[in-house]
């Protein structure tokens, strides 16, 4: 049971640390370490309820524009002085996004031979494979290959725009389009990257409170599937129709946040109807219910629906 547990000194003090666990403390102001716990927890459960929402994002993204662009440029688009940019000038140095995008693809290179001679004992030169160096590329690189260094009469952009972003566009015009992904981009992979190094998803500047945090989650949610509509819909009907979506929306909810501190109603089953009702009212209103029988009366289950 949760209260038996050795919340002080060893499992908040020693194994999380008090400077860590402070930010729950000021946010959602837990009134014991069993809701303090709780709430530590929700957000590992919230972490890992969002990481199939950012890696649809990435994998989606970066696909779409190397497709794109290997119609054009060849498969090795990246390499060898293929991909112009805007301010490109004899004998001066390239601006940083595109010192970025050689650098990250230069990364994803070495890395990827790495692998080969690491795992496959492969010996000498290695012979570069196009999707396994896309599969390494940090997610920065499309961030930076989204800056308007790459826009311009003879560039990527605005020439292959449409061909990336087949779903409807908030705006008409190319450079706002460009402007609007990027910044999309840019937030999701900053909020990636504070998922997974295991820090509060939830914190920014201004959250205050866990109506904050909560609000903040869901405008993440709102970001991912807006940018996933405008790669292609289909995208983001994957997502809805196994659930993901779903499951992402009722992670980020006072009401998983009660049942992770061990507050959550337990509603009595006591006959086939009320547990109809239960389930009726799991998807109606896209929650866990946690029950218990007159059976078993000291062990608890969770009702959701798929």
């Amino acid at each position: 049971m949760p209260h038996t547990l050795q919340y002080r000194p060893l499992l908040i003090e020693a194994l999380i640390s008090n400077e860590r666990i402070s930010s729950y403390q000021c946010v959602f102001h837990p009134k014991s370490d069993v809701e303090l716990m709780g709430v530590y927890l929700w957000n590992a459960f919230v972490c890992g309820a969002l990481y199939p929402l950012m890696s649809a994002v990435e994998i989606s993204l970066r696909n779409a524009i190397d497709q794109a662009l290997v119609a054009e440029l060849g498969r090795f688009w990246w390499a060898g002085g293929k991909l112009r940019y805007r301010s490109f000038a004899p004998g001066a140095d390239a601006p940083h996004p595109v010192l970025a995008v050689r650098e990250n693809f230069a990364k994803a290179t070495r890395s990827h031979a790495s692998d080969l001679r690491r795992r496959h004992a492969v010996r000498g030169n290695v012979r570069p494979q196009h999707h396994s160096i896309i599969a390494k590329t940090e997610f920065s690189t499309w961030e930076f290959l989204l800056n308007d260094e790459f826009m311009g009469r003879g560039l990527i952009w605005p020439k292959h725009l449409s061909a990336v972003f087949r779903g409807p566009w908030p705006v008409h015009r190319a450079g706002a389009m460009l402007a609007h992904v990027h910044d999309l981009v840019a937030t999701l992979r900053d909020f990636r990257n504070r998922l997974f190094h295991h820090e509060p998803a939830w914190k920014r500047y201004g959250v205050s409170s866990e109506a904050d945090a909560l609000q903040l989650l869901r405008e993440k949610i709102g970001k991912v599937e807006s940018l996933l509509a405008l790669i292609h819909p289909e995208n983001l009907r994957l997502l809805q129709a196994n659930g993901l979506l779903r499951d992402a929306h009722r992670a980020c909810s006072s009401a998983e946040i009660r049942r992770f501190q061990h507050l959550a109603h337990v509603h009595q089953v006591t006959s086939l109807d009320v547990l109809a009702e239960l389930a009726t009212r799991c998807a109606r209103d896209n929650e866990i219910l946690t029950a218990q029988t007159h059976l078993h009366s000291q062990q608890r289950f969770l009702i959701r629906a798929p």
